[in-house]
């Protein structure tokens, strides 16, 4: 008999347990809100601090104020219009300098992008390595008399994206860029929602439960 209710209570939580998370994953319309808040401040940031032409010398105190108060911030670059990288904000990463982007096989189609047609862009959450975490990054266009002359970039912890949208809150997701799988956690199975959103020269679409 005791055993029996031992499973029963068991039964119940797990009952509950698998309600609540239900309750927490966010509607179709609810994350496609959360989503695109999310970056319209961080886009916008960037564009404050691109239409200041920051240079070598005074790119930390340019975007000094915009960074301060950003959950999950790793790290923020000065790229010339050749997509290699001038300053770093951050002291700690100055081996990063002279790193030429155009190097990064998956960077390809932004620099490409960039290159013919400058616009802000987002890139696909990043997998991450034992010396990196998952990331995800943005780029701003700095433009003098209608030609780029180079571009801010901002690097954001995929996780705080994830606990500010809600999608940490869910069974499981899958996030998907151009086509490619680039973020995902758990099986969706068939019954799933999905969203698909159109960011700056970037789509994703988001499948979560």
């Amino acid at each position: 008999m005791k055993k029996f209710a031992l499973c029963l209570m068991f039964l119940l939580c797990a009952g509950l347990f698998n309600q609540r998370t239900a309750l927490a994953a966010p509607s179709e319309e609810a994350l496609s809100k959360s989503v695109q808040n999310y970056f319209a401040p961080l886009f916008a940031g960037l564009q404050a601090a691109a239409e200041q032409q920051p240079t070598v010398d005074n790119f930390r105190e340019v975007m000094k104020p915009f960074l301060a108060d950003i959950d999950g911030f790793f790290g923020s670059t000065l790229l010339d219009s050749d997509f290699v990288i001038r300053k770093v904000y951050r002291r700690r990463n100055f081996l990063a300098v002279g790193y030429d982007l155009k190097k990064v096989r998956e960077l390809d189609y932004f620099w490409d992008l960039m290159r013919k047609s400058p616009s802000p862009q987002l890139s696909e959450p990043g997998h991450g390595s034992l010396l990196q975490p998952r990331l995800i990054a943005m780029r701003y266009p700095i433009m003098q008399d209608g030609q780029l002359t180079g571009v801010v970039s901002l690097m954001i912890r995929t996780k705080a994206f994830l606990e500010a949208t809600g999608l940490d809150q869910v069974d499981t997701y899958r996030i998907v860029c151009r086509g490619q799988e680039a973020e995902a956690e758990g099986e969706l199975g068939k019954d799933y929602r999905q969203i698909t959103l159109q960011l700056p020269a970037n789509e994703w679409l988001i499948q979560y439960r």
